[in-house]
């Protein structure tokens, strides 16, 4: 089976009007979405996700390399017509009705009359809407409109689901609600693919991710095996001598001094090494475990070292 989203060498520049200048959104991007995955696709302000998205959707066409979505090229109508977009900011008739946007929109992706019959109401009801089918658009607080754009998505039983930060202005609830479609969706084998800044939430279910900064890609892989990498061991211990401070210091150790003690956050190879340095300063240790990195801990930290100059 072909990858759900391919991108092979992308490169994308933004030429200026009135100067020679420009900017290079994307520069030699190249990665895979497998099909049937949930991908988080971050990075900082700035650093070309937008861009991605626009390249795969079909809005904008790089300047060199290839993006291939569902086995076609971006755009093609055959890989439209299975892909559900929630863009990040919306821009809905106003006067419209929940019910009859989703039947304009049903209507220009060719659905069948009676099919959307049936399945406009089961979509605002999946998105907890239901009591606001009279209601217009132009009423809606910014939760609601999210839900309705979510629903609009799947209007058309997608087999890829491309979302720009689909749980922005929603509640917790409404954040809940969200990440329970998402995860139905993959265990009907969609794709999902999603760029957002909540990235506690995204590590609850995303299985991939992918980090482009500055228009490059800097990491990416199964989310489980990039924070096993990043993942350090803690030693709790009853006293610090200051030499054995400076020692773990210097090996990059986070030291925290609390009422029940003093934590050493270390690198799983200087483990060794540090307890054994420990018990003979004295020391007396009282628990050691291995402490998983987050995603938050590993995005900062990628991001963070791809700043650094070369």
């Amino acid at each position: 089976m072909p990858p759900a989203i391919e991108f092979r060498h992308v490169t994308k520049y933004y030429h200026s009007r009135f100067s020679n200048d420009g900017v290079t959104a994307l520069a030699d991007v190249s990665f895979e979405v497998a099909a049937g995955e949930v991908c988080a696709f971050l990075g900082p302000n700035g650093a070309g996700k937008t861009t991605c998205i626009n390249a795969l959707m079909g809005f904008l066409f790089a300047d060199s390399g290839d993006v291939s979505v569902l086995g076609y090229p971006p755009g093609d109508v055959r890989a439209k017509s299975r892909i559900g977009f929630v863009p990040e900011n919306f821009a809905f008739h106003p006067f419209l009705t929940a019910p009859k946007l989703l039947r304009f929109h049903a209507a220009l992706a060719g659905m069948d009359t009676a099919i959307a019959g049936r399945r406009i109401p089961e979509l605002i009801a999946k998105v907890q809407l239901c009591g606001y089918e009279e209601l217009r658009i132009g009423k809606y607080s910014r939760g609601m409109v999210q839900r309705l754009g979510i629903a609009q998505a799947l209007l058309n039983d997608p087999q890829l689901l491309v979302l720009d930060e689909p749980t922005s202005g929603l509640d917790p609830a409404g954040r809940r609600d969200v990440r329970e479609i998402l995860l139905a969706l993959q265990s009907l084998g969609k794709t999902v693919f999603l760029s957002s800044h909540n990235l506690r939430e995204l590590e609850q279910f995303a299985g991939q991710v992918i980090i482009i900064d500055r228009g490059k890609l800097v990491r990416e892989g199964p989310l489980a095996e990039l924070l096993g990498r990043g993942g350090r061991v803690a030693i709790h211990v009853d006293q610090l001598p200051e030499e054995m401070e400076g020692f773990l210091s210097e090996h990059g150790a986070a030291i925290e001094r609390g009422p029940q003690g003093i934590r050493i956050l270390a690198d799983p190879a200087l483990k060794r090494e540090a307890v054994e340095r420990l018990w003979a300063a004295g020391c007396d240790v009282t628990a050691m475990y291995p402490v998983k990195s987050s995603l938050e801990d590993l995005f900062l930290k990628v991001v963070s070292d791809a700043e650094k100059p070369q």
